[in-house]
């Protein structure tokens, strides 16, 4: 777990909590909550997966004694990370029905899909070298 940074933290507290705002209610209509499971039809497998993303890049940092896999996993978290964000906006400002009124877990899952773009972006950017001796240390 001391291998895990910042970048790690977030991304995978941002999947984390992307799966948690598709479970909770994302519209209302009435009296009937909608989750976003419910309320999505292919986006929130999409959403799932990129919150899957998020908590594979802590796993892959933790348990790799290669960097090549989380940073692939680094490098992929921040264009789909994004993507998931513009979904997320897409369904907050477009509802599916105009009778749907928006509810606290799109708010979440908006804030949770910029956290893993944020976190795969700090990730890859606090790849450096270190433990090497001073001649051959990289100039930044």
């Amino acid at each position: 777990m001391r291998r895990l940074r910042a970048g790690e933290w977030l991304a995978a507290t941002g999947g984390v909590a992307l799966i948690v705002a598709l479970l909770l209610p994302w519209y209302e209509i009435g009296p009937r909550a909608v989750t976003g499971f419910e309320a999505l039809t292919v986006v929130d497998v999409l959403l799932a997966l990129v919150a899957l993303l998020g908590m594979a890049l802590a796993v892959l940092q933790a348990t790799q004694d290669s960097p090549a896999r989380p940073v692939g996993a680094g490098v992929l978290s921040v264009p789909a990370g994004l993507l998931a964000a513009l979904l997320v906006a897409f369904r907050l400002i477009d509802a599916p029905s105009d009778a749907f009124e928006v509810r606290a877990g799109v708010w979440l899952a908006l804030a949770a899909a910029l956290a893993i773009t944020a976190g795969g972006w700090l990730s890859i950017a606090n790849e450096t070298v270190r433990g090497l001796p001073p001649d051959i240390e990289p100039e930044l």
